[in-house]
């Protein structure tokens, strides 16, 4: 018998139950080494044993789904360049990230976004090969490792049923949602041969996904590479870009829609590099972004914007508010209040003359805590306006809970205002439930005549965009300040009662039907085309709109549906010589059209129905305003 024996096992007891066992014999020899005995024990180490296990487990599984951790993917991973050099194939790593994950923990809160992450793993599972492996990275990020590909591209296949599988609807107690993923790519051993290698360009395509709007799955290549030393290189530089005075502000004015008078600028930064050129801040934010130098960057932008107000204001006389954008990093930093009230200490400008501008995005997340930093912010007496509104998940109820002074229209919307119904019906609507909330409505990017008179109708309080003035260097700034320049504002033109439109491609036709109508006293506007169309509607206020039928890229009945979905109060109607009456009726039934004229059209008969069009506008004006009046208890 051998000098001592050791074994161990998991073994059933007389009770089934299954108990690990750890057993020793050793011998006993007398002096000649000739055996006497043997003594054996048996010793239950069940739940050290089960411990370790544990120990174990906690070490290299996901406690909440159970999948390999980042430490046993790590090992997998290695296993697997193993395997595929030894086989000479193709070895793809995909990493998945849930889109908007932290918007749902915000709210709905951590419960849900667990119960949401075990369910993602769960349909995973049961996707993946079992030769492959299925990691939780950490956060709301994935990975799988899938061996054995015939070509790297059949990972596409992979991906497109992962993002099929997890945007499937979701319930979890009485809530229903979809959730999206995006997803980067990398292949062994085409993009590295090493893991960390691997992870890092599936992040870089990860990342990339993201950029390309979400809900889609990008192969990394080597110009996302390049694009990630180009982040580096940039991060390098504006390291140093403030203590080198290559940061500068530039001005845009706001513009009061009664007076045409300058209310005050939003100050937009810029970065003039000496390696790098003009750099643009969609370019360089991110990057302040991710390095933590937004915050001292922030700070320097609201100190040298209130110093600046402060300057003009003794010169000027004129009480204007600088408006400044706030980062999430900033904003979350814990001391934006500290910095705004140092700044406008040292540099001795009134509370009131400074606005922050927050987007909505930024200001929907972690209700609670936001509302607690803007009332600290409103303390101090500053004013507060969310940006880029209507883009976002904001609601009333929201906008009730936060102190906000000011409401910006996204330049998305207002961009479309005169063409785009529903950009239309949006821009009516954040005027007027922010006038319900006693909030002041300021419209970015407007860039036309027809956007501001349509704006200004609506009632919009202020405007800023290229229309009245490109973002400005703080000298020629002055100098606009200097010459008291003013929005020249469009004059209100004719009654709407006496006030119509013809829209007709060809020019003469146009022409002679303005020329009858003219004669009986109408203010006449013509339009060769349904842009041209609609950008007189958005200046003028018409009462009848008469278009042809047949027109290029859009028909008669097309525009007027537009133009009934932005001015409803206007009266429609058709002229064609050859009808496509299916059309017509719909145009018709839906209300787009009043009625339908057939050419050629004698000159007394064109002059009875648009008579006929202002009367049955007169009487829709009456019925309203009775409304109205009736409303309002008169």
């Amino acid at each position: 018998m051998p000098e001592g024996l050791q074994s161990e096992g998991w073994y059933s007891n007389l009770n089934g139950k299954d108990r690990y066992i750890f057993f020793n014999a050793a011998p006993i020899r007398d002096a000649e080494g000739n055996l006497l005995a043997v003594v054996e024990s048996l010793e239950d180490i069940t739940d050290r044993k089960r411990y370790e296990e544990q120990i174990e487990h906690q070490a290299n599984f996901d406690e909440l789904t159970q999948l390999p951790n980042r430490s046993l993917l790590n090992d997998r991973i290695q296993q697997a360049l193993h395997t595929a050099r030894r086989k000479d194939y193709n070895m793809a790593l995909l990493l998945i990230d849930l889109d908007n994950f932290k918007f749902i923990l915000d709210t709905f809160g951590h419960d849900v976004g667990n119960q949401l992450l075990k369910i993602v793993a769960s349909r995973l599972v049961g996707y993946v090969r079992a030769s492959d492996t299925l990691a939780r990275q950490g956060g709301d990020q994935f990975v799988v490792v899938a061996s054995d590909l015939g070509e790297p591209e059949h990972a596409a296949t992979v991906a497109d049923k992962i993002r099929s599988i997890i945007s499937e609807q979701v319930k979890i107690a009485d809530l229903e949602f979809s959730i999206t993923c995006s997803i980067g790519i990398s292949v062994f051993p085409r993009d590295g041969e090493d893991v960390q290698t691997l992870i890092r360009a599936a992040g870089m395509a990860m990342y990339r996904a993201k950029q390309q709007g979400y809900n889609n799955f990008q192969f990394y290549t080597d110009e996302m590479n390049a694009l990630s030393q180009g982040h580096l290189t940039m991060g390098n530089l504006l390291r140093h870009a403030l203590e080198r005075n290559e940061l500068q502000l530039h001005y845009q004015p706001k513009v009061n829609l009664r007076t045409g008078q300058i209310t005050g600028m939003e100050a937009l930064i810029r970065w003039q590099s000496p390696t790098l050129g003009t750099v643009s801040p969609a370019e360089f934010i991110p990057i302040a972004e991710e390095t933590g130098l937004i915050e001292p960057i922030g700070e320097w932008v609201i100190r040298t914007a209130c110093a600046q107000n402060k300057a003009w204001q003794v010169v000027h006389h004129d009480s204007l508010t600088v408006a400044v954008n706030v980062s999430a990093r900033q904003f979350r930093g814990g001391n934006l209040s500290a910095a705004v009230s140092r700044a406008l200490q040292e540099t001795g400008l009134a509370p009131h003359c400074l606005e922050l501008e927050l987007t909505e995005s930024l200001v929907m997340h972690d209700v609670e805590t936001v509302a607690a930093i803007l009332t600290e912010l409103k303390k101090v007496g500053i004013s507060l306006a969310m940006d880029d509104f209507g883009t976002g998940y904001s609601s009333i109820s929201c906008l009730k809970r936060f102190p906000f002074d000011k409401i910006k229209i996204d330049q998305s919307f207002v961009r479309e205002v005169t063409t785009d119904p529903n950009s239309a019906a949006i821009a009516r609507t954040v005027i007027a439930m922010a006038q319900s909330l006693h909030l002041k409505v300021i419209a970015e990017g407007v860039e036309t005549e027809g956007q501001l008179s349509y704006l200004r109708r609506n009632g919009c309080d202020e405007i800023q965009g290229y229309y009245f003035s490109r973002p400005l260097p703080a000298a020629e700034f002055e100098r606009l300040l200097r010459e008291g320049r003013c929005l020249q504002l469009p004059e209100e033109h004719i009654c709407p009662r006496k006030t119509l439109l013809i829209v007709d491609d060809e020019e003469a036709v146009a022409a002679a039907l303005a020329a009858v109508l003219e004669t009986d006293g109408y203010h006449v506007l013509v339009a060769n085309s349904a842009a041209q169309g609609l950008e007189l509607m958005a200046n003028h206020h018409v009462a009848v709109v008469l278009a042809d039928q047949r027109m290029p890229g859009i028909s008669g009945s097309e525009f007027l549906g537009t133009v009934k979905e932005i001015y409803p109060e206007s009266v429609r109607m058709i002229l064609s010589g050859a009808a496509d009456f299916d059309t017509v009726t719909n145009a018709i039934n839906c209300g787009a059209i009043y009625k339908f004229l057939f050419k050629p059209l004698a000159a007394e008969e064109l002059r009875l129905k648009v008579g006929d069009a202002f009367r049955h506008y007169e009487s829709l004006h009456k019925r309203s305003e009775r409304v109205m009046h009736h409303s309002q208890g008169g």
